[in-house]
Formats: C-alpha cells, structure tokens, sequence
C-alpha cells in the first residue's frame, strides 16, 4: 500500500534510527507528524513526495506532503508495514540467567519494573518486527496498569497464576500467553538455556496473532524537532538500585546514546553489542503488594511523581503525571512546560524514590555510590 494512501487513516509513526537531518523549514506538528514548507524555487526535501498537481492547475503547491512518524519512536516511517502494526508488548526475563537477551535492543520502547528482588522487562515493539525475543516470562498486575496506553497491545507471555491470568483476560490487552490455543509457530525452547530461562518467540508470528480491527498505537512521548535544545544540564550519566539488580547508564557521545550496565557488566543482547538507546526516562514510583500475590510488588503507575529524562547527554528534572491507565505519561519541567525527547528508542526506569545518583561530567561511574537505602 503506498504510503500516502494511508495518510490521513493512521497519522503517525517512526523507527529507531539516528535522528534524521534538520531541515531549517521543518516544524512538529504533534509527536507523529512533520510537515515541511520547501523555500521558494526549491523542490521538497520530504521523504514522502507530494501529490502530483493536476494540470488544470497552474497555481503550483508550496506544501509538501506531510511525513509519517512512528508513534512509539518519533522517528520517519520507513517500514509502511507499520502504518497499520499494533504495538506488541513481550515481558522479557531480566534474570541473570536470561542473559544475554533477544532483541531487546530492537524494542522502540522497554518499561523496566521490579519483580521479585530484581527486574523484568515490557519490550515494546511497533515500528519493526523482531525475528525471535526472549526469554519470554510471566506477567503481573502491574503489567495491566501499563498496557492499556497503548490502546489494545499484542500481550505475550509466559503465563502467571489464577488471578493475574484472570486480570490479563479481561484487560484491554490481546492475550498472547505462551498457553493460548491457536498460536502456531510461536513458541520454543533454546537448548542453550536452562529452563525457564529459555523460552522464546518468533516475532512475525505474535504479529500474525493481532486481529483483523488491531491498530497502530497513540504516542507515548513527545519528540523534539531536530537541532532543539533538550535543556537540563550536561551528565556522564547516572547509577540506580532497582530492587537487587544494579542499573547504570553512561552517555557515549560517539554513538550518541545512553550504554546500559546492569549488575556490573556491559549489558549485551544475543548475537549483538552493548545495549544503548536515545532516551531513558526515570519515573520514581510507589510499589505495593499485589492482590493477586502479597510477594509480588505492583507499581504505581497512576497518579504523579519526580521524573528524571536522560536525552542527549543531559538531564532534565521534572515530574510525571498520569491519571488513568488508558493515558500515557505526561512529563513536565520544574516550570511546567512538556519534556520532550530525542527521536529514537526510549528505555523507562520505573524506580523506587531516592535510589538514583548522578554521574556528573568528568567523575569516574566506579567513583559514584550507589543508593540502596
């Protein structure tokens, strides 16, 4: 389906590769569209060419046709398969013996919450289709307080017991558990993990589960225009205790992205290099027992609270809002104003408060405590 067909149904998308080059003409209409006004005598340099002009016309068209964001990314659209993709979120075993994991650098968007004493992973993935992710592990509640942002998700799972199953069916989520009937060619096991660390799933096939009135998701950030000052101040990085697991993320301006240590080593996927990405958002939140289980914590994801965007190299402090489970984050500054981030692929940190430390520019990460009480 050619791309401009699709338009006006869909209004938005991306995919996480670099930031594309600033045009001194272009403006951000909203998270998922850009419209560009070429300079007189110059033709559009958008990648999605205009509509051809009729030739009773002999008025020319000073607008070019609008180009396609991904929604999840804020990045151009370059696979228009994804123009009609829902999201697909897989939770992702953090656990030491999951690692290295698959694709978890591909996810457009990973929300880390505490589980047990460590963490596991929401892989959010939308604007390209992993070939295989995993492991693949169970959910809990605080799964289906998430989710619902992304307006009726492909949910993929491992299972869970008799109440968070129950939650996960009546949720606004499709139900992908590695026990529903009439998935094929989803699941298997890798001979190199042990058990239940190596259960795994073809991506193509969790899209080929989505039915026929799936759609793609709304935005869950706002992006810069290209060449805008993110604002905050420059850091090397930061440090934070998620439950026992150790997360550090130090800026590397030569790949332009925040690296990911977990538990003291280079945090690296199946097959692949160190894990990076553009931006990583912290939000402090409460965790409470769960109701389907008193040993499982449950994030607080509705309500408000301190916010810490990494983008670019800098920090911006601020404060996250959110008042129901349909909606997604809104991040604001200490004066108000929207926090936006670099288009690209976004890792949330959803962390308990004042577990965090700075690394500031010129100080060594191994010179930085860390905050665990």
């Amino acid at each position: 389906m050619p791309l401009v067909a699709v338009l006006a149904a869909c209004g938005g998308g991306s995919r996480a590769d670099p930031t594309p080059s600033p045009s001194p003409t272009a403006s951000v209409t909203d998270a998922r569209t850009v419209t560009t006004e070429p300079e007189q005598a110059q033709p559009t340099t958008s990648s999605v060419p205009a509509t051809p002009q009729s030739s009773a016309s002999s008025v020319p068209s000073t607008t070019a046709a609008p180009v396609v964001l991904e929604p999840l990314t804020g990045l151009p659209v370059r696979d228009e398969a994804s123009l009609l993709r829902p999201a697909l979120i897989v939770k992702v075993d953090g656990h030491l013996g999951a690692r290295p994991q698959y694709a978890l650098d591909q996810a457009d968007v990973v929300i880390e919450e505490i589980v047990e004493g460590i963490t596991r992973f929401m892989a959010v993935y939308q604007s390209s289709v992993p070939e295989v992710v995993g492991p693949v592990r169970s959910a809990r509640t605080q799964d289906m307080l998430i989710a619902p942002m992304l307006d009726m998700p492909l949910f993929a799972w491992s299972g869970g017991n008799r109440k968070v199953t129950a939650l996960v069916r009546k949720s606004p989520v499709v139900n992908l558990s590695a026990s529903s009937r009439g998935l094929k060619g989803v699941w298997y096991r890798t001979k190199q993990r042990k058990a239940p660390h190596n259960l795994l799933a073809r991506g193509a096939a969790l899209f080929a589960g989505a039915p026929e009135t799936s759609h793609r998701p709304p935005a869950m950030f706002g992006y810069r225009a290209p060449g805008a000052d993110p604002g905050g101040r420059d850091i090397s990085g930061f440090k934070v205790a998620m439950a026992s697991t150790r997360v550090q993320w130090v800026w590397d301006s030569k790949r332009a992205a925040f690296l990911r240590t977990s538990d003291l080593k280079p945090h690296t996927v199946d097959g692949g290099g160190q894990i990076g990405v553009d931006n990583v958002v912290v939000a402090e939140v409460r965790y409470r027992p769960s109701k389907a289980d008193p040993n499982s914590p449950e994030a607080q994801t509705i309500g408000s609270g301190k916010a810490l965007v990494f983008t670019l190299g800098r920090v911006v402090v601020g404060t996250w809002t959110r008042a129901k489970t349909s909606q997604p984050w809104t991040l604001t500054d200490k004066e108000g104003r929207p926090i936006s981030l670099t288009p690209g692929r976004t890792w949330v940190e959803l962390a308990t408060p004042a577990r965090l430390t700075i690394i500031d520019v010129g100080v060594k990460p191994n010179e930085v405590p860390w905050k665990t009480k």
